[in-house]
């Protein structure tokens, strides 16, 4: 909810009038020559009249913020007031990283001013307050209200649209392979931990590991829309590599979502990207306008494995060890030259080309 204050002072005119009212006031009573009254009221009514007209109209001026908008759209402030309010200044700060430019400009003849605060990049850039300046008729008062929005430009990604066939994790096949390939037993196994029953543990696994292991009873309608955001591998790599990972993980899991089912996403550093309903277009720009590169102090451990991991390809080890039937997101910039990788068996590999979405798939 909007903050606003006012206050009223006299220029230099009401200064004037204020001043020989006084003195004629003084002088008509001291030579007792009513007559010197008339022009005393005069001056200090004037002053009353403009008091009262600036201290009715200041209460009137509303601000109205853009809201959420991906990068590239160019954000707009509303300032709406009464039109006894025509002609009247405004004054405000453009939002921003770096918050110097100073923009003014009048209200038009309906009292309305659209305020172009300009292309803003990714993030949350708190609003200024605005600052509307009135004049009364006669120019002997003036009232500045400061109108605080008290909310911010939300930036988000820029999104692209993502074909169907490229969100295909495959991990049901994925599964059967490495089924096929660890003697026809369940090998999706894990070290047991304290509270896992006892009819999870692999025995076969167990003693061939020698140590106790317990089969990862993976649930492949949530496994399909876990995607993992590697914000520990884009840390220190500045705000342009941040840029290009939150564009296209933001795309992918808008594409997942909108196949109607729960999308979950995780990230490899600390938790920068809120909590959202990722079929809510303004949601998901509001979250992964946050997202932030940095490392964790200690390790992330999860229960399951992705099926989707979204990584800047610069900073991507030379292997993967990933879920098979998982599917690795390289992100390159345009130009960027081709990057080799050995990403292990059964896990396809994408490469997203920022700007313009999936390019072909990397062998």
């Amino acid at each position: 909810m909007a903050r606003d204050r006012a206050r009223a002072r006299p220029t230099a005119r009401g200064i004037v009038l204020v001043l020989l009212g006084v003195a004629l006031a003084v002088a008509g009573y001291w030579e007792r020559q009513a007559v010197l009254l008339v022009p005393a009221a005069l001056c200090l009514g004037i002053v009353l009249l403009g008091a009262w007209w600036v201290l009715g109209t200041a209460t009137r001026v509303r601000v109205t913020a853009p809201g959420v908008l991906e990068e590239g759209q160019h954000a707009v402030l509303r300032i709406a007031a009464d039109r006894r309010q025509a002609g009247d200044r405004w004054a405000t700060w453009a939002p921003g990283p770096e918050r110097y430019l100073h923009l003014e400009g009048t209200l038009d003849d309906d009292g309305v001013a659209e305020v172009p605060l300009g292309d803003q990049p990714r993030g949350r850039w708190r609003l200024a307050p605005v600052e509307v300046t009135s004049l009364d008729p006669f120019r002997v008062m003036r009232s500045t209200r400061s109108v605080d929005p008290r909310s911010s430009v939300v930036v988000g990604p820029a999104l692209l649209t993502v074909p169907s066939a490229s969100l295909r994790s495959n991990r049901e096949a994925g599964q059967q392979s490495q089924t096929r390939n660890a003697d026809e037993i369940d090998a999706m196994v894990r070290e047991w931990r304290p509270g896992d029953p006892q009819r999870r543990v692999h025995w076969r696994q167990s003693a061939k590991r020698g140590q106790l292991m317990v089969r990862q009873e993976a649930n492949p309608a949530t496994d399909d829309l876990l995607v993992l955001v590697d914000t520990a591998g884009a840390a220190g790599r500045g705000r342009d590599a941040e840029d290009r990972l939150a564009r296209a993980a933001c795309s992918i899991v808008r594409a997942l979502a909108g196949r109607d089912r729960i999308v979950q996403v995780a990230e490899t550093g600390a938790p920068s990207i809120a909590t959202a309903d990722w079929r809510d277009r303004d949601a998901a720009l509001a979250a992964f306008a946050t997202l932030s590169a940095v490392a964790r102090e200690e390790p992330a451990q999860r229960e399951g494995a992705a099926a989707h991991v979204v990584a800047l390809e610069e900073a991507a080890p030379e292997r993967w060890t990933l879920a098979p039937g998982s599917t690795l997101w390289l992100v390159a910039d345009l130009d960027a030259p081709h990057t080799r990788l050995m990403p292990g068996s059964r896990v396809r590999v994408q490469r997203w080309i920022d700007g313009v979405g999936p390019a072909r798939e990397l062998r």
